[in-house]
């Protein structure tokens, strides 16, 4: 009503009689117009426009307000609004118009709960501009508090409150209350009707509650006739919620799919929902969607719909099998045996198409298994592999590093459950460096959780690490459980074996990135509670070669052992030479003794926080204290070789720095790949490897 009209085109005629100024014939086109056509409103606006340009604005505005006349008589009380709104722009002055348009808004909308709240905020007869005035007073009136809208992303909400004057409308969903301006209602807010389900489930919770319970199917039927269009699966699962809970969704929607006139279309929350009008209707569908549908996604359409009815799933069993063989001809060996498998289930007693024997005989068994998408088939292969081939158990533990569903896991840590020694090293690897098999890490880490069984500590910190690589991008939420109460990172802590370990633990937690403040800090309480001198400030390690750590020992002993006495001596021998204040060699002993006994002390608590290097345990994922980088100028192409050690092993004439250093700092926590920028040069990381 309030939107404005797009200009209509007119026909030769009446182009010809406005530009001919025959306004006279022109008003019986009028006058035929409205007794035929009344709403059409886009014409007459256009008509009136056209005529005030050919100086005919008197005549256009007389017809204008016949037109309006006509409209209110009919009872169209919007069009009547548009009409007078129309004249209000294209007479701005006159002052018959504020009347009028008052008038009609006061009928239109005389049941409206705020309309002397809205005319007062919107004065029609003191505005400069009347059409604009009162076009802002029917926007605001299209809105009225009580009634139900749905906005998109929160569902079903009530008006609680009309304030034009700070340009507020509040509208309450069932889980906040939100403030929009209007600008903002009118994009976002549509009015339900009636019968609307989102409306009655707001109006009529229990009764909608009732029906949701008791029937599913008629509860989405309802749904998609409410929106009158299809919907995702998810979609239905949004505007359900509130009705449907979490924990019951699985069986609800299982429920309703069962009825035959209900049809999902794809996979997942986005497969698309719709009604068809009879159950012999919804099959054709489900077949034509099959018959169109790629190998792969036939395998699911048959798996969702198969069971409708007897005869669709004989051709869902036929088809498959025709596609097996199929694909087993070109060579497709992973998608031949999916398409078998499934066919199977569809037709029990019937010889496979494509049996395991054929699939044994691949040469490169190991890859074709990699390449079966559905689980229950990959499972089968591999049980298929166990019973007839001699090297099953390589096969098994390769596959350990690629698979990624935890069921199959399961099978084939079982299987390799035979030989303990290979089992057990697989593990250990896998432990040891996460990234190599991101799903199976998860696994082990679920077997020491639900077993009991005592986790290493280092797998503590091999989780923190998993937190930041990309390998474990698609498992970081699984990750970040196992810092929830009773989760493994907590049970490992909480076990921590020194006081010394779980300063290494908490060390490394505060410097994981990745991690909710939340989990870092129910982590670090519990290693807190277990040794409470923690919460007392922690000392910086100094991390060094063992060669340099067993040098500064050495100096140590010596200082301790050799210089010390023998100054002690010296100042003896020095007092013997009588007065002090001016016995140069007793002040030069005693400067000595100082530097000695402030130098052993430096050194005795730099060896109790040193930590040697250990090139065996060095992660190369990244730049590293123990780490020797290969860098290439990004325009030269010149390499350039470092090593970053302790500040005991700083030689940077020979390229080693200290992880102290400036040089040094730039690099670490760099990947392989990454540029940085040293001495205004762009450096690239080629290599990463242990310092030796």
């Amino acid at each position: 009503m309030t939107t404005p009209f797009p200009p209509s085109p007119l026909t030769p005629e009446v182009a010809e009689l406005i530009d001919q100024k025959r306004f006279d014939a022109l008003e019986d086109v009028w006058t035929n117009r409205m007794e035929e056509e009344p709403g059409d409103l886009p014409f007459f606006f256009t008509v009136a426009s056209a005529m005030k340009k050919k100086g005919g604005g008197t005549q256009a505005l007389s017809w204008l307000r016949f037109l309006a006349d006509y409209e209110a008589e009919r009872g169209d009380g919007d069009s009547q609004l548009a009409v007078l709104l129309e004249i209000a722009r294209m007479s701005p002055t006159d002052e018959e118009i504020r009347k009028e348009l008052d008038a009609a808004l006061r009928t239109r909308f005389a049941a409206h709960p705020v309309l002397a709240t809205v005319l007062g905020q919107f004065p029609l007869r003191t505005t400069a501009d009347p059409m604009e005035t009162a076009a802002r007073i029917a926007r605001w009136l299209s809105f009225s508090p009580g009634e139900i809208y749905f906005m998109p992303g929160r569902g079903a909400g009530r008006i609680a409150e009309l304030n034009p004057a700070l340009d507020v409308i509040r509208v309450e969903f069932a889980d906040a209350k939100l403030p929009l301006s209007l600008v903002n209602a009118e994009k976002n807010l549509v009015l339900l009707p009636r019968e609307h389900l989102l409306r009655r489930k707001l109006e009529e919770p229990e009764a909608t509650r009732t029906l949701v319970e008791s029937d599913p199917a008629e509860t989405v039927r309802l749904l998609l006739e409410s929106f009158g269009r299809p919907m995702t699966v998810n979609e239905v699962k949004e505007n359900l919620a509130g009705l449907v809970e979490e924990s019951r969704w699985g069986n609800f929607w299982a429920s309703a799919r069962r009825h035959p006139q209900l049809v999902a279309s794809g996979s997942g929350k986005s497969a698309v929902v719709a009604w068809s009008a009879s159950a012999g209707e919804a099959q054709e569908s489900v077949h034509r969607e099959f018959e169109e549908a790629a190998p792969p996604q036939k395998i699911e359409i048959a798996r969702k719909h198969a069971k409708r009815s007897k005869d669709l799933a004989r051709f869902f069993g036929e088809s498959l099998s025709r596609e097996a063989r199929a694909a087993a001809a070109k060579g497709q060996a992973a998608l031949a045996w999916e398409l078998s498998q499934a066919a199977a289930k569809l037709q029990p007693g019937q010889p496979e198409p494509f049996p395991a024997a054929e699939l044994l005989a691949d040469r490169d068994l190991a890859m074709v298994i990699g390449q079966i998408h559905d689980y229950a088939a990959r499972e089968k292969a591999l049980e298929a592999a166990r019973a007839a081939r001699a090297d099953w158990p390589d096969l098994f533990a390769e596959r350990v590093y690629e698979e990624d569903d935890a069921r199959v896991l399961t099978m084939l840590f079982a299987g390799l459950a035979e030989f303990p020694e290979r089992s057990e090293e697989t593990s250990r690897r896998i432990l040891r460096s996460p990234r190599q098999a991101p799903r199976a890490f998860l696994w082990l880490a679920d077997r020491f959780r639900e077993e009991g069984k005592p986790a290493p500590g280092h797998l503590f910190l091999a989780i923190l690490d998993a937190l930041r690589q990309e390998e474990f991008s698609s498992y970081r939420a699984r990750l970040k459980e196992l810092f929830d109460p009773g989760g493994l990172a907590v049970s490992i802590v909480q076990s921590a074996g020194s006081e010394q370990d779980a300063r290494d633990y908490l060390a490394a937690l505060d410097r994981a990135g990745g991690l909710e403040e939340h989990r870092r800090s129910l982590v670090r309480e519990a290693l807190l509670m277990r040794f409470p001198a923690l919460r007392a400030p922690a000392r910086e390690y100094l991390y060094s070669t063992p060669e340099a750590i067993e040098a500064r020992r050495q100096e140590l002993a010596h200082l301790k052992q050799v210089e010390l006495p023998a100054n002690a001596e010296a100042m003896r021998a020095a007092k013997d030479h009588g007065d002090l204040s001016e016995n140069f060699e007793y002040h030069a002993a005693r400067q000595r003794h100082e530097y000695l006994s402030a130098r052993i002390a430096a050194l005795s608590d730099e060896l109790s926080r040193s930590r040697a290097l250990d090139p065996a345990k060095i992660d190369t994922g990244e730049v590293r204290v123990g780490t020797r980088v290969e860098l290439r100028d990004a325009g030269s192409g010149t390499l350039r070789a470092a090593t970053i050690l302790g500040p005991w092993d700083s030689r940077p004439e020979e390229s080693v720095y200290s992880y102290q250093s400036e040089f040094a700092q730039t690099l670490l926590g760099n990947k392989l790949g990454d540029r940085v920028l040293i001495a205004d040069a762009e450096m690239e990381i080629v290599s990463i490897e242990p310092w030796r």
